[in-house]
């Protein structure tokens, strides 16, 4: 497979992520078709509130109510990401357009395809990971609770758990298996859906649009080292590249608006899923779908909170090459070209393409440690709380 089949194949995959999660921005759609991320609000906004009730009423078990928090973490950043293509769906479509204009121009220039797919595969395979991590994860929360009721069947245990999806407490659920229960255990199952192509969908596109201008920043970087010959050739193509510059710092714009507030959700609930996760592992008793579990939803999270701090240092980094390229491209041979000067200061004078998370933090690899650093605190806390919570249970046993 070559690079450009590479490429026509991970926007395709994006594509189909985006429209299974609703949320794939078209000029023409449904009515039904719109009401999709509203209809991913609403669930996640229930769910959320069962898997905070679930915690309340095992806040005084810790081992019990890090299973619940781990929940609640993620289903507030799904939260996050449905408002933020509910809000901002005109200046997504913007985003897609622009990207996808400028980025088709470039690619039919068989120059510079080499250039701007080298990095195909940094951007496709960890999509492609999120997507069968959260396929596998959900997976094991369907159909763990369907095992347990087939297996108690099976060997004739009374009273039978009749457990849901996920762990969540509800006023209408008491655990008797009648049509509410059934309707309760359609409706989570239904949310993994939601679960699955909303959130592989929004993670996807982040690495999809900044993989797009990356390769545009290379593609610029380039033709300002090699494509030079005369002083209107010059000025050309440096006039060109500030009209795409302007593109590119709009398009940045836009991306902080919509994956600004989702990134500094990350930031929080990543680290409280993980050092949940973490404490789990050293407090329950391991069996193996709990340690698939365990596994899977970790690798999960920590792709996640990588992928996304990762690339936006590398689109820093690119913007920073692109004005290293035309700060060396002998500019200074032609100082009598007045306009090109003007134009080789606009370029030089105009910052790097840096990613800010709701004006709070740039978004980089330091996040990423940040995230690792700060879950491994709140683990020591948890430890901390449980040690004493044991001595206090002990001190009254005596």
């Amino acid at each position: 497979m070559t690079k450009l089949e590479m490429y026509r194949a991970y926007a395709r995959f994006v594509k189909r992520m985006l429209l299974l999660g609703g949320i794939y921005p078209m000029t023409k759609s449904s009515i039904l078709y719109r009401q999709l991320p509203v209809l991913t609000l609403l669930t996640s906004f229930i769910m959320f509130f069962g898997v905070v009730r679930f915690c309340l009423y095992n806040f005084n078990n810790l081992s019990v109510f890090t299973k619940g928090l781990s929940l609640v973490g993620s289903f507030s950043l799904m939260i996050v990401k449905a408002f933020m293509f509910i809000i901002y769906r005109k200046q997504f479509y913007e985003l897609h357009s622009t990207l996808e204009l400028m980025y088709n121009e470039v690619l039919e220039n068989t120059q510079f395809r080499p250039i701007v797919l080298s990095t195909i595969n940094l951007f496709r395979y960890p999509a492609y990971m999120v997507y069968y991590l959260i396929l596998g994860t959900m997976s094991l929360y369907i159909f763990a609770p369907v095992i347990i009721i087939g297996y108690e069947g099976i060997k004739g245990v009374e009273p039978k758990h009749y457990s849901l999806p996920f762990l969540t407490n509800f006023p209408w659920i008491d655990g008797t298996p009648g049509i509410i229960y059934q309707i309760q255990f359609l409706f989570e199952t239904q949310c993994v859906w939601f679960i699955i192509f909303v959130t592989g969908g929004v993670d996807s596109s982040y690495g999809f649009y900044l993989f797009q201008m990356i390769g545009l920043l290379r593609a610029m970087s380039f033709e300002c080292e090699n494509s030079l010959k005369s002083s209107s050739e010059f000025e050309s193509t440096l006039y060109n590249c500030i009209k795409k510059q302007i593109g590119l710092l709009r398009c940045r714009d836009i991306i902080q608006q919509i994956y600004g507030p989702i990134v500094l959700d990350l930031m929080l609930t990543n680290a409280v899923v993980l050092c949940a996760l973490i404490f789990q592992a050293f407090q329950t008793e391991m069996t193996v779908g709990k340690m698939l579990i365990f596994v899977i939803y970790g690798l999960l999270k920590t792709i996640q909170a990588f992928m996304y701090s990762w690339y936006g240092s590398i689109i820093t980094s690119e913007s920073e090459a692109f004005q290293r390229s035309v700060y060396c491209s002998k500019w200074y041979e032609y100082s009598e070209n007045v306009m090109l000067m003007k134009n080789v200061l606009i370029v030089l004078t105009q910052k790097p393409i840096v990613l800010i998370s709701c004006h709070f933090s740039h978004i980089s690899l330091n996040i990423f440690i940040k995230i690792i650093n700060t879950s491994m605190s709140y683990y020591f806390l948890l430890q901390t709380f449980d040690e004493r919570n044991i001595m206090n249970q002990q001190v009254a046993s005596s």
